[in-house]
């Protein structure tokens, strides 16, 4: 009978009764200590012996001797003739049983086994002689028993599969039948393996599991080694704040690039599934890069979209700039959406709130691309195309590049948002409708204070304006 020890997290389930904790003797001291208490019987001398004499045929393990005893109990009996019984062992009849009455005493030494109980490691300690029974013994503690299958060949003995022959499916963990086959009785896993050709790597482990009393063979594929590996390292968010943009538009002025670390680690997998790890080294294989977005903070109202040059109507869109970078903007020109009377209704509204919108044309711009006249004019000034991107990317945030951009709280008007807009007057009298005149003023501005275009890039996105 079962009986199970919970003293710690490794549980123990014992087969068989007895009161002694000794070890368990072995048939050869069985035999020779059973032919010692024969010859020390015979010596003794009939005169002074109170208890009467009785032989019973002792079995260990299925090894059987004839002995004489001297009355008692069966396990008074035993302890006379020194056979030392383990408290795990099974002894027939009980230890309390009268040896008179005795003919056979049989004793079973029982083993402990390593076994998994639904998942759950526990010592089994069973007088079975195969593991077939070792599992249908505790089949009662659980709907899947297993007990790994040894197949080294450091062990002279190992322990037989099944006690009558019988045919076993060999399984993979993911419930595939490799093939079914034949053991006989006696057969341990080894001669089962080699005799039906299965091809396993020494390292992979096979158990023999008893699942709702179905026995099978399940094989389990182990990997140990080195691997290598890259692991992604996050990039980081950072936000810059400009009242040139409204609110709900933002730039990506940088995209963020993940980083990444190499390593070297040593792992064992089972089944796939990595059941072991140690890193053996680590380095640095790519820095991130930050993503780095212009967000706005202007307050949107129709008065000032329109004074920026944008329709009252306009929705944030997403898009990218000229010179390639990603944005979400209000992208729709007066006029796109809204009616010219719409756009007669908003200035007067603005007008009676005090505030100024330009009088300049607020319409789209339908003549040559300010762009292509602000590069022509920066090559005149010796200027690289690198700084040519760099105007690109700070008129298109100052005014996307509308010639009618105006800004109802400052009074900048134009291409460059010149403050005020009369300032572009020393260039022309047509400042207010002509792109080429605001470029000529705008790139001698920025000639005069920052030297170059990236220069003055470079201070818009330090503090938001040039």
């Amino acid at each position: 009978m079962f009986r199970s020890d919970s003293t710690n997290s490794h549980k123990t389930v014992t087969v068989g009764t007895a009161d002694w904790k000794e070890p368990a003797v072995t048939p050869r001291r069985i035999i020779a200590t059973a032919s010692a208490a024969s010859l020390a019987v015979a010596g003794i001398a009939v005169g002074g012996i109170a208890q009467a004499r009785h032989t019973v045929m002792l079995e260990v393990d299925g090894v059987s001797q004839p002995v004489t005893v001297w009355g008692g109990t069966v396990s008074d009996a035993l302890a006379s003739i020194d056979v030392q019984v383990g408290e795990h062992d099974l002894i027939s009849p009980t230890p309390s049983e009268n040896i008179a009455s005795v003919d056979h005493v049989v004793v079973r030494t029982a083993k402990p086994y390593d076994l998994t109980i639904d998942g759950e490691e526990r010592t089994v300690w069973s007088t079975s002689s195969s593991i077939d029974t070792i599992l249908a013994d505790a089949d009662t503690y659980g709907s899947t028993v297993a007990i790994g299958a040894s197949r080294s060949s450091m062990r002279a003995e190992l322990q037989p599969l099944v006690s009558r022959a019988r045919t076993l499916p060999v399984i993979e963990t993911n419930g595939n039948v490799i093939q079914n086959v034949a053991v006989r009785a006696g057969q341990d896993i080894r001669h089962v393996i080699e005799n039906n050709g299965i091809k396993l790597s020494p390292l992979d482990r096979v158990t023999l599991e008893s699942a709702n009393g179905e026995l099978s063979v399940r094989v389990q594929p182990v990997t140990r080694g080195r691997v290598s590996t890259d692991t992604p390292v996050n990039f980081s968010k950072e936000e810059r704040k400009s009242d040139a943009l409204f609110e709900g538009e933002r730039i990506v002025e940088q995209e963020g690039t993940h980083g990444a670390n190499s390593s070297v680690v040593w792992q064992e997998t089972v089944d796939g599934e990595v059941t072991y790890s140690a890193v053996l080294s680590a380095d640095k294989k790519a820095e991130p890069r930050p993503e780095i977005v212009t967000v706005g903070t202007r307050k949107v109202t129709p008065e000032a979209l329109l004074a920026a040059g944008i329709d009252p109507k306009a929705q944030l869109e997403e898009g990218t700039e000229s010179d390639g970078r990603k944005s979400v903007r209000f992208r729709a020109k007066p006029g796109d959406i809204s009616s010219q009377a719409e756009l007669d209704e908003i200035r007067g509204i603005a007008e009676a709130e005090g505030l100024t919108i330009s009088s300049a044309p607020t319409g789209t711009y339908s003549g040559e691309d300010p762009r292509g006249i602000a590069q022509h004019m920066m090559s005149q000034r010796g200027w690289s195309d690198s700084e040519f991107q760099c105007l690109l990317t700070l008129w298109d945030r100052e005014s996307h590049w509308n010639p009618y951009a105006a800004n109802a709280w400052s009074g900048a008007y134009g291409i460059p948002q010149a403050l005020p807009g009369s300032k572009m007057a020393s260039a022309g009298a047509d400042w207010q409708t002509n792109p080429a005149t605001q470029i000529t003023w705008g790139l001698g501005y920025i000639a005069g204070r920052y030297g170059t275009p990236c220069g003055a890039l470079g201070h818009s996105n330090s503090v938001g304006w040039y």
